[in-house]
């Protein structure tokens, strides 16, 4: 019976010793929450972050959703434009048509008119002959039926080779017009397919840098709430590591605080190294619009 009776009693001792050693004094509570303050920073940082690579992200989607619209609208700009094109040489291929029929219409009219001036010239000539020959009887030689119809054809002849010229004329304007169109035209289209090729140029750096953000994110963000997750845990076993009132529960919190504490310390040192991997991901500038 009195082995017993100290036995119990050494036991009791020793547990009593045992959840002495896990009872957080308020020192030891007042250390581990200077611990969780630092940790929190250092939680903050990868927050903030986390938030600026979200505003990037989103800034980069928005332009490129933005660039993809006007891109859309560049290529229907552009196919309008190559329409253009091929309506103004059309057109101008019609006024060459023009000047051309023209053309050919006054040289062949040109070509009747030294006929009928040739030929006008010789019934003048035969006519002159005429009188000079029979002398009185000169009225005998009267050609001035044919050489006045001779002088209605080469009047006429005169008349469609005037409107023949001045459609050569007009035609010639409207080439002129024609290909200061056309070349207004290409000039636009030309302009057009440049833009074209810087807007999908910008599209295609917003992607790539899209992408490198998600990239980061990915790292940064499971770990970021994770840690407000660890630091909730973490907070709510100081506070009631202060509450309890007995002394496995006072013990009990204790462990928990020094299990935690472990995982705590190491939030810092995790920070640093995750936006270091994250880093790596990003160009200098998206870098430096985060980490100022």
């Amino acid at each position: 019976m009195a082995l017993a009776a100290s036995l119990s009693l050494f036991l009791g001792l020793g547990f009593t010793a045992a959840l002495a050693d896990d009872v957080l004094t308020p020192e030891a509570i007042a250390a581990f929450e200077q611990r969780l303050e630092g940790a929190r920073i250092a939680q903050a940082g990868v927050a903030e972050r986390v938030a600026c690579f979200e505003a990037q992200d989103a800034a980069m989607v928005a332009q490129r959703d933005a660039d993809q619209l006007r891109l859309g609208t560049l290529v229907a700009h552009k196919k309008a434009l190559e329409g253009e094109l091929v309506q103004r040489r059309d057109e101008y291929d019609g006024f060459l048509r023009e000047y051309n029929e023209a053309h050919g219409l006054v040289s062949q009219l040109a070509a009747d008119l030294d006929d009928l001036r040739r030929y006008k010239a010789a019934k003048d000539e035969a006519l002159r002959r005429c009188k000079q020959s029979w002398a009185l009887f000169g009225f005998m030689c009267d050609f001035s039926m044919e050489i006045a119809k001779l002088i209605g054809q080469i009047h006429d002849n005169d008349d469609q080779i005037a409107r023949a010229e001045q459609r050569m004329t007009n035609a010639v304007a409207g080439m002129q017009k024609a290909n200061e169109r056309y070349d207004q035209s290409q000039t636009l289209l030309n302009e057009a397919v440049s833009d074209a090729v810087l807007t999908t140029d910008q599209i295609n750096l917003a992607e790539a840098s899209i992408s490198r953000l998600k990239a980061a994110l990915a790292i940064l963000r499971p770990e970021a709430q994770q840690n407000v997750e660890l630091l909730g845990q973490f907070s709510g076993a100081l506070r009631d590591a202060g509450r309890v009132d007995t002394a496995d529960g006072r013990a009990r919190t204790a462990r928990l605080v020094r299990t935690l504490a472990g995982k705590i310390d190491g939030v810092q040192e995790k920070a640093s190294s995750l936006q270091e991997r994250a880093g790596k991901l990003l160009t200098p500038q998206q870098l430096s619009a985060c980490f100022k």
